[in-house]
């Protein structure tokens, strides 16, 4: 059947030779187990034809043992069904148990709650599960806290709950299990956040008399046990063998550059369309509402009725709607941003299209695992855009279908977060000395000082005037946000240093599938207003930093160079910004923001002895040609976004009185990024040497070494001597 379709795409009037590399991943059989559960259960899965793979068999019985449990299978492999199995068969047997799921996304919770009422009902069993969150109404939330005994809820709404936790005396006191779904997106500084939040609230738990358990459920990650020790500070089991059937699986890699006269939008809805006119229900992943919007306006030019575009910013029945569009497979395509990602039950697709690297190879994964129905056969289309990371995938396809994953990071949180979760603890029960560190008293008493917390015989407790979970938010504890309006309503808030990365006049502000352009941003005041408006561009800040190499906590020397990491102070300046349609620069506009500085994670690399072939003239834009290809590659190591990690490059650092290059982790306090990528390197300047010598441009381009966000505007760089440094430290330091 491939071999006929391809045919048939190769015919196509509007063929260009795009396709560069066709792989199939084969088909896998399924591994069941057979394992005693409660009867009612038993005859549920019985009557819907359900059996138990043998991870999901595992799953339960570690959680049966009283031990904390982490799946991290494929998409579609049966995680929900995991941890629902053993929560409900403890909830039948005990009528006074509860269980809290905790989800990332409200959307999340809404479809779950449909599957967990069908066992409900299909059990002849009373759990009155129920989402509880900020649209929950005000009438229902009180009979929810008296008879709910699932309760579906969020983080950053479980944080606003812990001061009136006596509502909750019911539930806590009885508490069995705590269900942490798709918790990949727990990771940096909003992750750390999340890890002490879930100290606090265990917590108050505890004080009702709860033990639950901890069920994690995550994409695959490269250090599943080490992330949930971090996330929990409790140890869990593993489950990680995927022995779900899955049918055969088809990539095809799709070189857009091939026909310069069609753009990518063009050429994504002509695939969605081709798919879909040979009978392949298709999903078509954007990295924006924007061009969710536009490949699903092309493809229904093209196609006619039957393709959709889904997005967050949509209404909740009409996002409903659509989803159930494609369960019922009335809807033969849709478009739609990461919004679809994972999670919300859509059935199993035939065909995938990913535009666009989205990330990390986990977010990849995840919407390549969105095409595939059990032992039927799949295809999944990649098309890149033209920047490195994208354009290394096409030429190494075998790094894309790697089963190699990212490391996913949780760093130590910095004081003055930690002074926010000291607040807030004290202000949900009085924080007694012994629960504290030396670290945390000492903090404590500060707090005590600025008049926030005051020390009693019961403890500390909180006097501050502002109520401290308003005063310290879930993604920024330190006190510190720039509120970001439109039309007087607030959006959303952000620290400092990102308000002046992605708020400052000018910038596009994506936020719930929507587009905002910012029109004043004042960090004094702490706000920033923008106004509602469709736009077909995006904008990047363009960032000029210097650091100062502080301390070293590690290092290793060769013959010629030595790479180390440890701390540094980052200052920060955002001195313009680009405005970039498809991947192409219109325009260039300058800012003139105030500095900021920060303590960070730094990594550096430097060089004791000259580069052969590389003129002293030359050196400085071979050293930032090679930092920009190093950070390009950033993403394939580490679960990061582009802009989470920096560097600066230098003929001469003062630090180490050498010609360097350092790597700095893009948020106040560090985010565990730099150290990551000291562990992987080896990896990321192979990575790099390939990305650039492969690269058939002369001078350098977009898809190798220029930078959209590089503060220098990309000046000086020197192609010939980034891969002459690449490969100098690919010979002393690969495959390591």
């Amino acid at each position: 059947m491939l071999a006929d379709l391809l045919a048939e795409l190769q015919r196509e009037a509007w063929y260009r030779g795009q396709l560069t590399h066709v792989e199939t991943l084969p088909s896998a059989p399924a591994g069941y187990a057979s394992i005693q559960l409660h009867p009612l259960l038993a005859s549920y899965l019985e009557r819907n034809g359900i059996r138990l793979y043998r991870h999901q068999a595992e799953a339960i019985e570690a959680f049966r043992s009283g031990r904390d449990v982490i799946i991290t299978t494929p998409t579609a492999s049966g995680k929900t069904l995991a941890f629902n199995i053993p929560i409900l068969e403890a909830l039948i047997e005990d009528d006074a148990a509860s269980a809290i799921y905790v989800y990332p996304l409200k959307a999340l919770a809404n479809d779950q709650l449909g599957k967990l009422k069908a066992i409900e009902a299909g059990c002849g069993i009373e759990l009155s599960p129920h989402t509880y969150d900020g649209d929950t109404p005000a009438g229902a939330r009180g009979r929810i806290k008296r008879t709910a005994r699932i309760v579906m809820t969020n983080v950053h709404a479980l944080h606003q709950y812990l001061p009136w936790h006596h509502q909750w005396a019911r539930i806590f006191s009885n508490l069995n299990a705590i269900v942490l779904d798709e918790a990949h997106r727990y990771r940096g500084v909003f992750g750390a956040n999340v890890s002490l939040f879930l100290r606090r609230f265990l917590r108050i738990v505890e004080h009702y008399g709860g033990s639950p358990r901890i069920i994690i459920s995550s994409a695959g990650i490269a250090n599943s046990i080490e992330f949930a020790q971090a996330l929990t500070g409790r140890e869990a089991v593993l489950i990680d063998h995927d022995s779900s059937s899955r049918g055969e699986k088809s990539f095809l890699f799709w070189d857009p550059l091939k026909d310069p006269s069609g753009s990518i939008t063009s050429q994504a809805a002509r695939i969605l369309s081709f798919l879909t006119g040979h009978g392949l229900q298709t999903i078509c992943f954007t990295r924006s509402r924007f061009m969710a919007e536009s490949v699903g306006r092309a493809a229904r030019r093209l196609a006619g009725d039957g393709i959709a575009s889904y997005r967050a910013g949509y209404l909740p029945p009409e996002r409903r709607r659509l989803e159930e569009g494609l369960r019922s497979r009335k809807i033969k395509g849709i478009v739609s941003t990461s919004a679809l990602e994972s999670g919300i039950d859509i059935g199993g697709l035939d065909a995938a299209v990913i535009v666009g690297f989205p990330g990390s190879r986990l977010a990849a994964w995840q919407q390549a695992g969105r095409a595939g129905r059990r032992d039927s056969p799949s295809i999944v289309v990649y098309i890149p855009y033209e920047n490195p990371l994208d354009r290394y995938f096409i030429r190494h396809p075998a790094a894309f279908l790697s089963t190699g994953k990212e490391r996913l990071i949780i760093p130590k949180i910095d004081r003055g977060q930690r002074a926010g979760h000291i607040a807030c603890a004290a202000a949900e029960l009085p924080l007694r000395e012994a629960e504290l560190n030396e670290e945390e008293k000492e903090i404590a008493s500060s707090l005590c000082g600025e008049g926030v917390l005051a020390e009693t015989s019961r403890g500390f407790i909180y006097r501050g005037l502002e109520r401290a979970h308003q005063r310290f938010a879930l993604d920024d504890l330190s006190g510190q946000t720039i509120k970001i309006t439109c039309d007087g309503t607030v959006l959303e808030t952000m620290d400092p240093l990102r308000a002046r990365r992605e708020a400052h006049p000018g910038a596009v502000l994506l936020h719930n599938g929507e587009t905002y352009v910012i029109e004043r941003l004042d960090l004094e005041k702490g706000i920033a207003e923008g106004r509602r408006e469709d736009v077909p561009y995006h904008t990047h800040a363009l960032v000029s930093s210097e650091v100062k190499i502080l301390s070293t906590s590690e290092f290793c020397e060769s013959e010629s160079s030595l790479r180390a990491r440890g701390r540094g102070m980052v200052t920060e300046r955002v001195v313009g910004y680009k405005t970039i349609d498809a991947d192409r620069t219109i325009s260039v506009s300058d800012l003139d923001l105030p500095p900021h500085s920060y303590e960070s994670d730094v990594m550096w690399i430097s060089f004791r002895c000259g580069i052969p072939g590389i003129a002293s003239a030359d050196l400085p834009g071979s050293i930032h040609g090679a930092e920009h290809a190093l950070l390009a590659m950033a993403p394939l190591l580490v679960l990061c976004d582009a802009g989470d990690v920096g560097g600066v490059s230098s003929p001469f650092d003062p630090k180490t009185g050498y010609p360097t290059i350092v790597f700095y982790d893009a948020f106040s306090g560090g985010a565990g990024i730099t150290p990551g990528l000291y562990r992987s390197f080896s990896l990321l300047i192979e990575a790099a040497h390939a990305l650039v010598s492969e690269c058939p441009c002369r001078d350098g381009c977009p898809a190798c070494i220029l930078s959209p966000r590089c503060g220098s505007q990309n000046r000086p760089l020197s192609k010939p001597g980034t891969i002459l440094i690449l490969k100098s430290l690919t010979e002393e330091w690969g495959s390591r």
